[in-house]
């Protein structure tokens, strides 16, 4: 059986902004994953979340509307939202303490438990406060 990722919102952010910290790290990280025949799954929240931080808080609009684009055009694996998924999101949530911790995270985490993800593909260590282990403790990357 092939090993299925989660990708949050900082992992697209990371692929589409060649000025983000982590970009050469994502970008290494989706060729590994690719060679493996790794299969990253977004859930539908990251897109609003990381166009909206695209076009806002980076001011890279450009960026934001290419992403919409690729959305448009099916380049994604997307898990869409079920009751299931937002109620265990919002327990999860619940247990967030710090502000940093959103929804939207608690959302990528529970899209991960249900499909039994191996790893989340993101840069925020809550995940691991989790339980999940992290795409870069999956693949070796840059």
């Amino acid at each position: 059986m092939s090993k299925v990722v989660v990708a949050d919102a900082d992992a697209l952010i990371a692929l589409s902004f060649d000025e983000d910290p982590h970009h050469k790290k994502a970008v290494s990280i989706v060729a590994s994953l690719t060679e493996e025949g790794v299969t990253i799954i977004f859930p539908v929240t990251v897109f609003p979340e990381a166009i909206t931080t695209l076009k806002r808080s980076i001011n890279q609009p450009e960026k934001a509307h290419l992403l919409n684009k690729k959305l448009q055009q099916g380049e994604f694996h997307i898990e869409y939202i079920s009751e299931e998924i937002i109620i265990r999101a919002s327990q999860i949530f619940g247990t967030a303490v710090s502000k940093k911790n959103t929804f939207f995270d608690a959302i990528v985490a529970a899209s991960a438990e249900k499909l039994e993800a191996d790893a989340i593909f993101s840069f925020d260590d809550w995940y691991k406060k989790l339980g999940f282990k992290l795409v870069g403790d999956l693949v070796r990357s840059q």
